[in-house]
């Protein structure tokens, strides 16, 4: 999701950027980089940053899902919408009921770290 959420500034190529908008998350000193993980159903999923789980809160709140066509549209990553992380989540958690809950999930990792 990285890419998705993290704009590079100085390249078009995600991977050689050294500038994002937002900022990539800093490495912690002795640590490594923060990683934010919610459980669901069973199913783990991981986010890299606090962007990162806004921007996934902000495409579930909506009660019919955007298309990826649409996301990918409204990104830097224009045309890439086969590849957008919305089409790999899993179906059968694409309900409105399943990411409501997901949300509520995602907002209490959020308020911890605050």
């Amino acid at each position: 999701m990285s890419a998705w959420v993290h704009r590079p500034l100085d390249s078009d190529v995600w991977e050689e950027a050294t500038r994002y908008e937002p900022n990539l998350p800093k490495k912690i000193v002795n640590k490594g980089y923060a990683v934010y993980k919610i459980e669901y159903k069973g199913y783990e999923f991981t986010f890299s940053s606090i962007a990162e789980i806004n921007h996934c809160v902000s495409v579930f709140e909506n009660k019919i899902l955007p298309t990826t066509y649409e996301l990918a549209s409204n990104s830097w990553m224009k045309n890439f919408q086969h590849v957008h992380w919305l089409s790999t989540w899993l179906g059968k958690l694409k309900s409105f009921n399943h990411r409501q809950a997901i949300i509520k999930l995602l907002n209490k990792v959020k308020n911890e770290t605050t």
